[in-house]
């Protein structure tokens, strides 16, 4: 065998006897291994595209409604859960860094672990009072008001309290799990507001009449006049005035024809009557009314005589 041919065995025994070369070691949370080499992962916030180099990635901001809480290789960010304020979920504030988690209203709670929906906290009854206040993701808890305590209203944050302290011999009713103490100094304040309460309605009541009577009525009428339309009294219509007469002055006595002015003076025998005369006056006189109900006679002229 030739030198050359043993130096090539040697050559290829060398190589199978070394080891294999050490492969870089990358850091886990900010780094990936590509081709033997540690790339850049880009920031949390962001997304990578393909633009970039391994030492120099390229990365885009996410969108509204996404998030990326990593650092990342992915070329897409992550979508936010929806938290749908229909079904009593706050209105979220998103941040691009962190994953929203959805959290219920004031006065709310979530009705399960996984918080799917949400339910209004429980209201403690009367007797029981609030040990610890609701939240988003626990219930109200009550309590049986203890001796000495009272709570006389549901609440979701009323807590039992104490009951009053009467001096000695004012205590006029003792206190219950729904009811305070009632002492005799208390009773009288008591009556002094409802006494004002009282006064205070009958005065509105009786400024709610009047507006009303005088709406109703018209500025124009008296109140006397007012009321008895209310009460309903009935009142006399007007006299109806004589459209014909429109001045006292244009009456008038209507003046008396000779036969009834002969008729008022001393009586005549039949044969003192001039009955000539009296056809002479009825054929020559006519007898007339004016529009204004004035009376008028016009003469016509005697009889015989040509027109």
């Amino acid at each position: 065998m030739s030198d050359t041919h043993l130096l090539q065995l040697f050559v290829i025994f060398s190589t199978c006897l070394a080891p294999a070369a050490a492969q870089p070691r990358c850091d886990p949370i900010t780094q990936y291994l590509q081709d033997g080499e540690c790339c850049k992962m880009c920031v949390p916030g962001t997304s990578m595209t393909s633009l970039g180099s391994c030492l120099e990635p390229q990365c885009q901001k996410c969108e509204d409604g996404e998030y990326q809480d990593k650092f990342t290789k992915d070329s897409k960010c992550r979508i936010q859960p929806y938290c749908d304020t229909n079904i009593n979920f706050q209105q979220p504030v998103h941040d691009v860094t962190i994953r929203t988690n959805c959290t219920c209203k004031d006065g709310f709670h979530c009705s399960s672990s996984d918080c799917i929906t949400c339910v209004p906290h429980t209201a403690c009854k009367p007797g029981y009072g609030v040990q610890s206040k609701g939240h988003h993701l626990q219930d109200t808890v009550c309590q049986k008001c203890p001796e000495g305590t009272f709570s006389a209203n549901t609440s979701k944050t009323e807590v039992c309290r104490e009951w009053t302290e009467c001096p000695p011999g004012q205590l006029l009713q003792a206190g219950t799990g729904e009811s305070d103490n009632v002492c005799v100094g208390n009773l009288r304040q008591y009556t002094a507001v409802i006494c004002v309460v009282i006064v205070f309605f009958l005065l509105v009541c009786s400024a709610v009449i009047y507006l009303l009577v005088v709406k109703s009525c018209g500025p124009d009428r008296k109140l006397k006049n007012c009321i008895e339309l209310c009460v309903g009294e009935k009142q006399e219509p007007p006299k109806e005035a004589n459209p014909l007469v429109t001045n006292p002055q244009d009456t008038y006595d209507e003046p008396m024809l000779p036969e009834r002015q002969a008729s008022q003076e001393e009586p005549r025998t039949p044969e003192e009557v001039d009955y000539e005369l009296q056809q002479d006056i009825s054929i020559t006189t006519e007898v007339h009314y004016t529009e204004n109900g004035k009376f008028v006679m016009q003469d016509k002229g005697k009889s015989g005589d040509e027109p």
